[in-house]
């Protein structure tokens, strides 16, 4: 199945239309969360409890038209409970005996995993195979996921006991982490009409899993010129304080800098940004506008810097604006609007 740039967009914004139906303001975020999945990469969500996180999942994997299953991480969930396990069956009629694998709630299209940081560190490494080759190993077998397959994953931004921390390696999976925050006053007036009355809100697939699949191949056919691909190359080469490139200062600023993932993500979530907004080449402002949840979660600042009060936009700012610095061709094109808003 094939579709075109123009059927992309109509699809995508009939989505977020849909969406918006049950979800109330959250533009930004739904964005995102629709670059990530048509990229083909896996979300973190974060941000404080009650902010619909799950609804807005369930709410996506319906509009998408997609296999959906929800885990809830706790401290005593084991892998197998994640992954599914070898079970031995006795036939009756022959008298043998054989061992089947029964899979796991993580067979499907679209899985939520709620609080991954309630589980311990071993239940977490379960899903790095998961995540990357998208398929389970068990007794020599694999067995591969369903396609298209995304991940989701939310966790509390408030520090508690029984959480454990995600490693560098699990979170560098996750192509973006979008923060949601606080409805708007006025949004969160609409919420509660919408949501304490008797009506509900019926929900029409837009998609299938087949167009999903199409619109992730069309968006990896996106062009992109050199100076949007240099340009990107060196957004992430700055953000490592040893490595050639790396904007002024960082050594002191930054403890772990971004992966060679956050280059694929950036030109991966340009392409989808670009075919959303209705255009068929990548420009700088498609990489700029999805910087933070793609670089955010992957660079790790110096105490030093946060104890005096650094924060992540500043930092993304600089290391965006020494980029187009690095990049910037003899004749000067610098625009306002290149500027980042990652407020």
């Amino acid at each position: 199945m094939t579709i075109s740039a123009e059927t992309f967009q109509q699809t995508f914004q009939r989505i977020r239309q849909e969406i918006a139906r049950v979800i109330v303001g959250q533009e930004q975020a739904i964005e995102q969360l629709l670059v990530a999945v048509f990229a083909g990469g896996h979300i973190l969500l974060t941000g404080v409890p009650g902010l619909g996180r799950t609804l807005l999942v369930k709410t996506l994997a319906q509009v998408l038209g997609l296999e959906y299953r929800r885990m809830q991480f706790t401290p005593d969930l084991l892998p197998t409970d994640i992954l599914g396990t070898e079970v031995l069956e006795h036939d009756h009629a022959t008298g043998s005996r054989n061992f089947r694998f029964f899979k796991g709630p993580i067979f499907a299209n679209l899985v939520l995993v709620d609080e991954i940081n309630r589980a311990p560190t071993r239940t977490q490494s379960a899903l790095l195979e998961v995540m990357q080759e998208r398929q389970v190993t068990s007794s020599g077998q694999t067995f591969f996921l369903p396609k298209p397959f995304t991940l989701i994953a939310t966790e509390n931004s408030l520090d508690c006991e029984g959480v454990w921390r995600l490693g560098e390696a699990q979170v560098d999976r996750f192509m973006m982490a979008i923060e949601q925050s606080y409805p708007l006053e006025d949004d969160e007036r609409q919420m509660i009409h919408r949501t304490t009355g008797a009506g509900q809100v019926s929900i029409t697939a837009v998609a299938s899993p087949e167009i999903v699949i199409a619109m992730q191949a069309l968006a990896r056919e996106v062009p992109v010129v050199p100076s949007v691909r240099d340009f990107c190359l060196a957004l992430v080469r700055a953000s490592r304080p040893l490595e050639d490139g790396a904007a002024p200062g960082m050594l002191e600023r930054i403890r772990l800098g971004a992966s060679p993932r956050a280059s694929q993500a950036l030109m991966l979530g340009g392409k989808v940004m670009a075919l959303a907004r209705g255009r068929s080449h990548v420009s700088k402002q498609d990489i700029v506008d999805i910087a933070k949840p793609v670089l955010a979660h992957r660079i790790l600042m110096d105490v030093r810097a946060q104890s005096e009060g650094l924060s992540m936009a500043t930092l993304l700012s600089d290391l965006i604006r020494h980029a187009h610095e690095r990049t910037q061709p003899p004749r000067s094109y610098w625009t306002r609007e290149l500027l980042p808003n990652v407020s």
